[in-house]
């Protein structure tokens, strides 16, 4: 009995509902309270989904509002927002941790600490950044008088001469609170590390942060560590700190270091450490003292880490070389228009149970030879070897932030890896042994060289427009505070990526870390290419900068990107900018033409039937030059288009389609219609010239049954079901036809805008959805003298009357490859929805 009552009180204990009280106090300078509220989701002993709550009541502070939540919390995330994500009030996520259930926090419009305690609410500077070393500028929580206003500047409590106070904003009155201060003498390169402080009369006194002020100091050399068995340097850059030191651990899960070695500071910026002795497979981290703060940090210039970038690494990359892999070489290409790039995620392709591959999910499954699947498809790197393609486009695998990389459960979790952290590691949770700093680097280059051997090349999708975090979530952040970041004059983080910050890539040291990231990918790793993410926030001169450094070292690198950001963001490099830059753009024109919207499944386009799409079509089809007055795009060079129906992003194809054809009150759409689409998709995109990208899977209908943004969800949604390739087989083999056709004739591979205006002719028509072209007298040295391509975008059958002469007949809305299928002449029969390709030699 006595047990049972143990047992049972027991019970009520783990039962018995707990709850957490937080009150949270919120004072705006501007007393303008409308539309703000918080967002609160616990976070220990269990991170979960947030949700909204208003502010309720009013005190001497400003608004209230009290939480009751029915957990036993630790700590939650707070961030306060305007409306539903108009702004935040601080950018960064913040933390409020909880004792006994409860938690009473004050909190300041602009101000990133949270108090415990009531905070003096006088007026104070927002932010102010040294742009110059005579000029800083400052933002208020109130305005001031320019022409009589009682201003100090404090280098470590010693005052430097103010000159000038005037408006930062040339619109402004001289009552202001956006003011530009300019100081009789210069900052010094030492004055940067230490404290500057603005004092203002009646105002809180302020830091003064280093912005543009760091942009002269620009270091040309190697950072991160440089390792020799009898030596390791360690070099970073960071001007505004008044010391650094490097903490060194045997252990990744070391909470203390075994050794703490000052660095000294060798001007420019750079900090450096020299330790004797053999540190291969040593741990480290820096420790920076910097605006009054001790931040703690791994290196941003990382080459190894442990599980879920804990730690720095050091590691001789000597030893990470594959047997062979000074004798890889790259696949061979003459041109980059030669290319045929297949979007794939590590994950996806190898990660569900019927790829019958052995390490599922990891890098050294894409090293698996042979592996079938459902009826005996090819699956993994024997499907990609069976289709013919010449590139793999991998979406990220450089160390993201989101998930534990121990968890190998992709069910339950599961990301794209567009959160970046540490751009020069591979992510771990493709790596067999995450823990192990060595095991990922081998298992990426082994992956490589096997694609290698194979004939297909590797592009390496990066994400430089944004990090996962900011502060202490950013490597960036943390060594020099806010100066890799783009920033508002109050010195909130611009959310141009709409990701919650935007890399500042025109400042010199990002630039310089860009361009050095890309090319030790290009030289370690033997990378063949890249694609950037949301590229149009990457300004220009850093993107011409990546391109005359990497095709330096091989003119067939291939460089493309997104021509956009994000919503409403400034572009800096965009579809007007690549012409003649050798940087391709993803032409969303040509996909909206025959997908149609992205963002409005109802809307279809060519591919289903759509009308007034053939103008764009042809666009497409020359690849995007400019060709007469009325067919003319954006590219000067039919390299700097990548022709695509469908990437990672939005719905698959197939899913598209599906859902358009819904929608259709005209025809009911079969299974056998949306397969023609399909096919009819894969046709004109490898007709067209400029280079063509295939999403994973579209090759067999892939599906994610309708889920149009699958960045987290689980791999039974987004992994490559070879039973569909199974099923699909016809149009898997359709693609691996036209594919063989692709790269066997070069006319659909012209090199330049000249070639292509001499040898296309479209041809007319007297029935709308039909866009047809000759392509003539042997092109690029064709074998084939003349070729005629016809797309057609009606539902039903069309007659259609071929120019004079015998064609011979290699693609049709059944089969596509190079074999005769049949001599035509005259008047055929266009079945709906389809393609065909025809060549004759006299």
């Amino acid at each position: 009995m006595k047990r049972l009552l143990v047992f049972f009180f027991v019970l009520l204990s783990f039962i018995a509902i707990s709850s957490t009280t937080i009150i949270v106090h919120y004072h705006r300078f501007d007393g303008n309270y409308n539309g703000w509220n918080l967002w609160i989701w616990p976070m220990k002993p269990i991170a979960m989904e947030g949700k909204s709550y208003q502010f309720t009541d009013q005190d001497n502070f400003g608004v209230v509002a009290k939480i009751t939540l029915d957990l036993d919390l630790e700590q939650v995330g707070i961030i306060v927002r305007l409306n539903d994500w108009q702004a935040k009030d601080v950018a960064k996520d913040r933390f409020i941790d909880i004792k006994d259930g409860k938690a009473e926090v004050w909190i300041l419009q602009g101000v990133e600490e949270i108090y415990t305690k009531k905070p003096d609410t006088r007026p104070r500077v927002f932010f102010a950044a040294a742009k110059a070393d005579n000029v800083i500028e400052a933002y208020l929580t109130n305005t001031v008088d320019t022409k009589n206003v009682n201003i100090k500047v404090k280098v470590d409590g010693k005052e430097k001469k103010v000159l000038n106070v005037e408006k930062a904003d040339p619109t402004d009155l001289s009552k202001t609170n956006y003011i530009r201060i300019t100081l009789a003498d210069k900052l010094t390169e030492d004055d940067l590390k230490k404290d500057v402080k603005i004092y203002i009369e009646g105002f809180s006194p302020s830091t003064v942060y280093m912005l543009d002020v760091l942009d002269k100091f620009y270091f040309e050399g190697e950072l991160g560590y440089i390792y020799s068995k009898n030596r390791t340097i360690f070099r970073t850059w960071s001007p505004v700190s008044k010391s650094a030191q490097v903490l060194l651990y045997r252990n990744g899960e070391d909470k203390k270091p075994y050794k703490i070695v000052n660095m000294k500071y060798m001007g420019n910026g750079v900090w450096e450490a020299r330790v004797d002795g053999d540190l291969d497979g040593i741990f480290y981290k820096y420790r920076f003292e910097n605006y009054g703060k001790i931040r703690e940090t791994v290196d941003y210039y990382s080459k190894a880490v442990y599980k879920n970038g804990l730690k720095s690494a050091v590691v001789d990359l000597s030893k990470t070389n594959p047997d062979g892999w000074f004798n890889d070489k790259r696949p061979y290409m003459k041109t980059p228009e030669d290319a045929i790039i297949y979007e794939i995620h590590i994950a996806d392709i190898t990660g569900l149970e019927n790829s019958g591959v052995k390490n599922k999910a990891t890098y050294l499954g894409l090293t698996e030879e042979g592996t079938k699947g459902p009826g005996g498809v090819t699956t993994g790197l024997s499907h990609l070897v069976e289709l013919g393609i010449t590139h793999v486009h991998i979406l990220p695998i450089f160390d993201f932030y989101t998930g534990d990389e121990e968890n190998k459960n992709f069910e339950k979790s599961y990301n794209w890896g567009y959160d970046p952290y540490l751009f020069t590691v591979p992510e771990g949770r493709y790596s067999t042994d995450p823990k192990n700093p060595y095991a990922r680097i081998i298992e990426v280059k082994k992956m490589i060289q096997k694609l290698h051997e194979n004939g297909i090349r590797v592009i390496l999708d990066m994400v430089f427009p944004h990090t996962f975090g900011i502060g202490e979530l950013s490597a960036f952040d943390q060594t020099v505070p806010y100066y890799f970041y783009r920033l508002d004059k109050t010195g909130a983080y611009l959310n141009e990526s709409g990701c919650g910050n935007v890399i500042a890539t025109e400042r010199p040291m990002m630039r310089k870390y860009i361009v050095d990231t890309i090319l030790y990918w290009i030289n370690e790793y033997h990378v063949d290419g890249f694609r950037f993410d949301q590229m149009g926030l990457i300004d220009k001169k850093t993107m011409l900068e990546i391109e005359r450094k990497a095709h330096k070292i091989d003119k067939t690198i291939i460089l493309y990107g997104e021509p956009w950001g994000g919503w409403g963001a400034p572009i800096r490099f965009g579809k007007s900018d690549v012409a003649h830059t050798h940087i391709a753009a993803f032409n969303d024109e040509f996909r909206d033409a025959l997908r149609g919207s992205v963002f409005d499944e109802k809307v279809k386009g060519f591919l289903m039937g759509a009308i007034g799409k053939e103008t764009r079509v042809k666009r497409g089809v020359v690849g995007s030059i400019q060709y007469n007055s009325r067919i003319k795009s954006f590219a000067a060079d039919p390299e700097e288009t990548i022709n695509y129906v469908a990437c990672h992003d939005n719905h698959t194809l197939w899913d598209k389609n599906y859902l358009a054809a819904k929608y259709d009150k005209k025809y009911k759409w079969t299974d056998e219609m949306l397969r023609n689409a399909q096919k009819l998709a894969g046709a004109i995109l490898l007709t067209s010239q400029g280079i063509p990208f295939i999403h994973a899977g579209q090759d067999f209908a892939r599906t994610k049954n309708f889920n149009e943004n699958s960045y987290n969800a689980p791999i039974s949604i987004n992994g490559l079901d070879y039973q569909r390739k199974y099923e699909y087989l016809d149009v898997f083999e359709y693609y691996k036809g036209l594919i063989k056709l692709r790269k066997g004739h070069p006319a659909f591979r012209m090199t330049n805008a000249q070639e292509i205006k001499e040898h296309i002719k479209f041809l007319p028509s007297r029935k709308r959805r039909i866009v047809s072209f000759v392509i003539s007298n042997h092109a690029r040295n064709d074998e084939w003298k003349d070729i005629l391509v016809i797309y057609n975008g009606n539902v039903d059958s069309v007659e259609y009357e071929l120019p004079e002469g015998e064609w011979n007949m290699i693609v049709n809305g059944k089969i596509a490859g190079t074999d005769i299928i049949e001599k035509v002449s005259g008047k055929i029969i266009l079945e709906g929805i389809s393609a065909y390709v025809f060549y004759k030699n006299k």
